[in-house]
Order: structure tokens, then sequence, then C-alpha cells
């Protein structure tokens, strides 16, 4: 009897763990390297890294924004802490780590821009996770976020019509187990509009910038309030995992 209670009681104890999210390593953030488009072709748009990358719309700036917004305001709506960012990035086991899947993924991440210390964008497996908790222990789930940029249809028939600046983020949090226990994505698009005909952009380029500040503007108000709901559900799969 001893025994069968001190198996349940064990039972317990790993059912009650394992359905605890309290402390989150985020370990990788990222942008899309380059502007693209969604719904026409301006083949240019892809060789304009001055625009994008320069000082009228710095990504790097862009992610930098996104970093401080995650760490200071989406962090009171967690159930959970997120681990203090340099005892995360300054982990020399974490260095080694990420350095050595940027070499071995370099095809796969070439495009994508990591935010100083972070990670590029990680396609997260069981086998991931697991090296992780060896880094980070005290860790319960790991957090993954993408940003990316786009110019995308807002009005348009075929190729011609009006584009705005799209942004789009996502936040995923894996379970030390492996498995994904939450994802939030969210998006914003700019009121202004950039002409396009044909699949090629007829509008003045130096008025792109200021539609993708826009769309950034509001897709921290969509991440805000999808919030909630995505935690409601994360709650339920962490009961399922045993």
């Amino acid at each position: 009897m001893k025994k069968l209670l001190f198996v349940l009681s064990l039972a317990l104890s790993v059912f009650y763990a394992n359905s605890q999210v309290n402390n989150v390593a985020v370990i990788a953030i990222s942008a899309n390297e380059g502007l693209r488009t969604e719904g026409f072709e301006d083949v240019a748009i892809n060789t304009m890294s001055d625009l994008y990358m320069g000082q009228d719309f710095n990504i790097t700036e862009e992610l930098e924004t996104f970093k401080t917004y995650l760490y200071t305001d989406l962090a009171k709506e967690f159930p959970f802490e997120l681990m203090d960012e340099a005892t995360v990035i300054n982990n020399e086991k974490f260095v080694a780590f990420k350095d050595s899947y940027a070499e071995s993924a370099g095809g796969k991440i070439s495009k994508r821009l990591p935010y100083e210390g972070y990670s590029h964008y990680l396609g997260l497996y069981k086998k991931l996770t697991g090296q992780l908790s060896e880094i980070f222990p005290e860790a319960d789930a790991f957090m993954v976020v993408e940003i990316n940029f786009t110019l995308a249809p807002k009005t348009m028939v075929g190729e011609s019509g009006a584009a705005g600046g799209k942004a789009k983020a996502n936040i995923s949090l894996y379970h030390k187990s492996g498995k994904r226990i939450m994802y939030v994505g969210a998006m914003g698009i700019s009121e202004s509009s950039i002409k396009v005909v044909a699949g090629q952009i007829v509008s003045d380029r130096s008025e792109i910038p200021g539609t993708l500040k826009e769309g950034s503007e509001k897709l921290y108000i969509d991440m805000k309030e999808s919030l909630p709901k995505k935690i409601k559900k994360m709650e339920k799969k962490l009961l399922k995992i045993s």
C-alpha cells in the first residue's frame, strides 16, 4: 500500500511539474533580412538594402523595439517569468550552441537577421530542447521570436492596386519536453498605401518606410489583444503533457 501511494505521489509530482511553466529562456529573436512583397512581384524591392537596413527603416532598430516590448510590456501579461536576458545570452554553453547551430543550418538561416546575442529562428525539435535543457536546467520552456516586414496587398486586382507596409510577428513557446505549447501570431498593415501597377511599385519609394512603421505600430496592438486566448490554450496543452 505504501509503495502504491509512493508511486501515485511520484506520478502526481511529475504531472504537476510538467503542467507548470515558471521560467522561460528567450533564445531566438530574428527578422527577415531583406524586404519582400506579397501578391505582386517587384524584383527591385529585394535589392533595396539601403532602404530596409538604412536610416529610413533600420531593421536592427525595429528588432530592438520589439525586444524591449517583449521584455517590458508583454512580459507583464505572461503567466511565467522571462529569465534574465544577460544570463541567457552570455551563457558560454549557449553561445557555443547557437554558433554551432548557425554553422550547421547556414543555408536555411542565411536570409534571417538575429538580434545581437540571440540565435536565428530555431526549428526546435525534442533533441534541441534536450540540449537547451542541459544548458538552462532552470528553464521550463524556451521562446522563439520572429518579426518580418513585407509589402502586402490591400486592394489589388491581379498585380495592380494598393499595397501597404505589413509587419508580422510570431512567438513560439517550446516546453522542455520538445512540444510547442504556445504560438502567438499577430500582424498589422498600414492605413496609408503605395501604388502598384503590373507588379511594379510606381509610388515614390521614399513612401515605403512610413508604411512599414505604421504596420509595426498596429502589430503591437494586435499582439497584446491576441495574448489572453493564447495563454488559455497553453494552459490546456500543459495539462496534457505527462
